[in-house]
């Protein structure tokens, strides 16, 4: 408590803005935090693809099997994936291993080649 008395207002402002910071973030995230961690400390992965409303979901899931394996050396089974309809993607899929993703959008060759 010593050190706190010795700092000056514009520090003690600064602290708690901080703090107030990483209050709203553990609130935020805490629950996604946790099962992040608790797949990892399972082993478990979470699949998820979204797709567009113009295709069929056996089409791509067909699609998102081979994009697992390429790009996540795994081939999950489909009733592990989670599928969503996505209408911002213009065509193609998104897939989601966990926290990473591989975008195989229209959108995203768009934008790699501007």
């Amino acid at each position: 408590m010593e050190k706190l008395d010795n700092l000056k207002v514009w520090d003690l402002k600064a602290i708690l803005k901080w703090l107030k910071l990483y209050s709203w973030l553990t609130a935020k995230i805490w629950k996604r935090w946790k099962d992040l961690f608790h797949r990892e400390l399972d082993g478990t992965h979470s699949y998820k693809v979204e797709y567009t409303s113009s295709q069929w979901k056996d089409s791509a899931w067909k699609q998102a099997d081979l994009a697992f394996m390429k790009a996540f050396w795994t081939s999950p089974k489909q009733t592990e994936v989670v599928f969503i309809q996505n209408d911002e993607i213009e065509w193609g899929i998104k897939i989601f291993r966990n926290d990473d993703m591989v975008d195989l959008s229209l959108s995203m060759a768009i934008n790699q080649i501007k």
